[in-house]
């Protein structure tokens, strides 16, 4: 909905980019999790959707699907260390992501470096597993 609404506002402004918060759980589903990782899949399916949609009228729209990341929403993951291994163990990564890891690919796709990139998401997920 938010998209509809702005598309028009950037079309009279000449174009601009999307975008779009997914999560690696759109593409491997968390446990206990199922009807988030079913939305977070639905928001990879968008970006793709619109992709060729929204590019003749100057607006690219792409997707950050971030891991773990110490945040807030994932607090239960990584406050209690034991937790943390297991979890780490199990996405098969080294570390906990920061949101300056996804706020740094954000900023390169709303960007002229990446004006060539539309209907793509990019996992910022520290190399655990990401296609389905």
């Amino acid at each position: 909905m938010l998209i509809r609404l702005v598309v028009p506002h950037m079309e009279k402004r000449g174009g601009g980019s999307i975008v779009v918060v997914s999560s690696l759980a759109g593409y491997m589903p968390f446990p206990a999790l199922g009807p988030y990782s079913v939305s977070k899949a639905a928001l990879l399916g968008l970006v793709k959707a619109l992709g060729p949609e929204l590019r003749p009228h100057g607006i690219r729209i792409n997707g950050v699907a971030p891991g773990l990341i110490r945040t807030r929403f994932s607090r239960a993951l990584w406050e209690d260390e034991s937790m943390q291994k297991r979890v780490m163990a199990a996405m098969g990564i080294d570390r906990l992501g920061s949101p300056e890891d996804v706020a740094g690919i954000v900023t390169f796709l709303c960007s002229p470096a990446a004006a060539y990139i539309t209907g793509e998401t990019v996992v910022v997920a520290g190399g655990a597993a990401s296609r389905l």
